[in-house]
C-alpha cells in the first residue's frame, strides 16, 4: 500500500469516545507518513479539543502532518435539544464535510477516508478499503446496534438502495447482518452510503455534500457521484462499529 490517504472528520462533543477512536486510528496496519490527519472541531464545549490536541503532540513526527481547525457556528445553539436538524444542522454538516474534500484535494492525497469520530474499527480496515481500487467503498455499520435485544438492531444499515428517483430503503438481508459470514472484499453495490467512507481524489473534485431535509448531507454527495457516472459500493465484509451513544461504549470499547 503506497496510496496517500487523508483521514478526516467533523469532531463535536465527542470526547468520551475520543480515546477509543484515537486508539484505533494509531493501530491501523498502514504506513503513517503516508497519512494525513485533519479534525474540524466545530461547536464543542467539552474535552475534545485537548484530546485531539494531546494526539498531536504526541505523535505529529509519526504522520505526514496533524491538522486541527476550530469551525465553529455561531448559529447553533449551544442547548443542543433546541436544535433544528432538518435546518441547521444538515446544511451545517454539508459544509464542514465539502472542507474535507477540499482538503484531499490541496493535500493532493489519492484517497479521502472520511469516518465519523463515534465509529470503531480494526487494524486492518484502511488496507481492506483502498484494496478494492475503487473510487467509493464505504465500510459496513448500523445506526443502530448490531446485537440482538434491541428494538433499533438492524434496521438502519449505512447503505441504501433507490426505490424511485431520490427515494431509499436500507439494505438489510442475511448478508448485511452476518458479515463474518461473508469473503473478506465482499462488495455490494448500492446507491447512497456513508459514515465510513473511502473516497478517491477525483470524486472530490468532482462532487459535494449539500442538504436534504430527509436523508441528510449523505444523499447530495452519493447523487452528485451518480451523475458522474460513478458507481457506490460497500464491503459488506468490514463491519465497523457506530457508538451512537455513551450508554453503549462499555460493551464496545474493545472492539479494535
Amino acid at each position: 500500500m503506497n496510496k496517500k490517504v487523508l483521514i478526516a472528520t467533523p469532531i463535536h462533543n465527542r470526547d468520551w469516545i475520543l480515546p477509543y477512536y484515537l486508539t484505533c486510528l494509531y493501530n491501523l496496519e498502514y504506513e503513517k507518513k503516508l497519512l494525513d490527519i485533519y479534525w474540524i472541531v466545530n461547536n464543542s464545549n467539552d474535552q475534545s479539543l485537548f484530546l485531539l490536541q494531546d494526539f498531536k503532540s504526541q505523535h505529529i513526527n509519526e504522520y505526514n502532518s496533524i491538522t486541527i481547525e476550530i469551525y465553529n457556528n455561531s448559529k447553533i445553539p449551544k442547548d443542543e435539544r433546541k436544535t433544528n436538524v432538518r435546518v441547521l444542522v444538515y446544511p451545517w454538516l454539508a459544509e464542514l464535510r465539502n472542507k474535507l474534500l477540499k482538503k484531499c484535494i490541496t493535500l493532493n492525497c489519492d484517497y479521502l477516508w472520511s469516518s465519523d469520530s463515534d465509529i470503531l474499527f480494526k487494524k486492518d480496515t484502511l488496507n481492506r478499503l483502498i484494496s478494492h481500487s475503487l473510487p467509493i467503498v464505504s465500510c459496513l455499520l448500523y445506526n443502530g446496534y448490531k446485537y440482538d435485544g434491541i428494538d433499533l438492531a438492524y434496521k438502519h444499515s449505512n447503505i441504501l438502495k433507490e426505490t424511485s428517483p431520490r427515494q431509499y430503503q436500507h439494505i438489510v438481508n442475511y448478508r448485511t447482518k452476518n458479515p463474518e459470514t461473508n469473503p473478506i472484499g465482499t462488495l455490494l453495490e448500492c446507491q447512497y452510503t456513508g459514515a465510513s467512507i473511502l473516497i478517491s481524489n477525483e470524486i472530490c473534485k468532482k462532487t459535494k455534500y449539500d442538504n436534504n431535509e430527509t436523508y441528510g448531507e449523505d444523499e447530495p454527495f452519493c447523487w452528485s457521484a451518480r451523475q458522474n457516472n460513478f458507481k457506490l459500493f460497500c464491503d459488506i465484509s468490514l463491519y465497523v462499529q457506530h457508538v451512537m451513544s455513551k450508554e453503549f461504549l462499555e460493551q464496545f470499547k474493545d472492539f479494535n
